[in-house]
């Protein structure tokens, strides 16, 4: 009889263990997605207010990683772009990538650096002959939002190890009552 519930026990402990090894994986897959860099600022196109519906498009390399237009805000023209991290869409931005832009069709001098921890002001000032407005905004591609679960290694995940640290004390409490149980009878 007491051999019999020390193998109970036992299988019991085993199955724990490998349901919380099974639950440690699915936290790891479980990772939240690596937020965007966002960028905020004023447009101006020979030292004018650049028209609302102007297109603005974020890129890290040859990357189209964010695109937006602009918009009148206190008779300012302002933007506000997320761009995109490498985990989201290949090719885009990591910690401290340099960001270009381009304003109706024309590359701004202004770059920015890729932080997805802190908003980002940077006032985009062209010097353009004549200023390309969109007359009416024509359908902008919109940037696919991360997916949870994409992170590519396993510096980017959450560590579950105290998952497993918990599964093995579970472990070791439950073969002790076994081994209780068997020594009462």
């Amino acid at each position: 009889m007491r051999i019999l519930k020390f193998v109970a026990g036992a299988a019991l402990a085993a199955a724990l263990l490998l349901g919380s090894l099974a639950s440690a994986g699915g936290a790891l897959a479980q990772s939240p997605p690596e937020p965007p860099s966002r960028f905020a600022g004023s447009v101006t196109i020979d030292g004018q207010p650049a028209p609302a519906g102007t297109a603005i498009e974020a890129r890290v390399g040859t990357a189209s990683c964010g695109v937006t237009t602009v918009f009148l805000q206190g008779g300012q023209a302002r933007y506000v772009i997320d761009v995109a991290s490498a985990a989201a869409q290949p090719g885009c931005g990591t910690p401290g990538a340099a960001v270009t832009f381009i304003v109706g069709g024309t590359p701004a001098p202004q770059t920015g650096t890729w932080r997805n921890y802190e908003l980002a002001q940077l006032d985009l000032a062209l010097t353009a002959a004549t200023p390309t407005p969109a007359a009416s905004p024509s359908p902008t591609p919109t940037p696919r939002p991360p997916v949870a679960g994409t992170s590519t290694t396993a510096a980017e995940a959450p560590s579950a190890w105290w998952l497993v640290a918990m599964a093995g004390l579970g472990m070791l409490g439950f073969a002790g009552m076994g081994w209780a149980a068997s020594r009462r009878d």
